[in-house]
């Protein structure tokens, strides 16, 4: 990835935030825990889930930069779902909770060096991830649940 490539992206990550925010603007409670067209997750647990995902990311982001061998855990959204009562609580939380950590993870992806974001770090089961890698994946993440968020709430993307 070259140096524009990667300000695209991290012009996307920054915006993702206000794209998740704006995907479930104005929805009313009904709209928010409506049952999508096919079978799904509704917008409400489609934020729940993009901000406990951002609370993992950022973990490993921090602990991909310290040499700390970053396990890729085995997580199971529906059960993330239930266990977290992802159904019940209010989005405005968790939409607070991604708009902070993406804009803690950009301060600290603003100062990266050339070898840090393309180092490749270790991980125990799946194979050595760079920085940048881990970005495309954030970006990719958030983006997918948006229209996931816009499919729940319209039948389309």
């Amino acid at each position: 990835m070259n140096a524009e490539q990667r300000d695209e992206l991290l012009a996307r990550y920054r915006a993702a935030p206000k794209l998740l925010a704006d995907s479930v603007a104005g929805s009313s409670i009904a709209q928010l825990d409506g049952a999508p067209p096919e079978p799904g997750w509704t917008a409400r647990e489609n934020v729940h889930h993009v901000s406990d995902i951002a609370i993992m990311a950022g973990l490993r982001l921090r602990l991909m930069l310290l040499d700390i061998e970053v396990e890729m855990w085995p997580i199971d959204g529906d059960t993330m779902q239930k266990r977290l009562r992802n159904d019940q609580r209010p989005i405005g939380p968790a939409l607070r909770t991604v708009d902070g950590l993406v804009e803690s993870a950009c301060s600290i992806l603003g100062s990266l060096s050339e070898e840090e974001w393309t180092q490749p770090r270790p991980m125990p089961v799946a194979r050595s991830r760079s920085v940048e890698e881990w970005l495309e994946a954030s970006v990719r993440h958030i983006e997918q649940h948006v229209d996931q968020i816009r499919y729940a709430l319209t039948g389309t993307c």
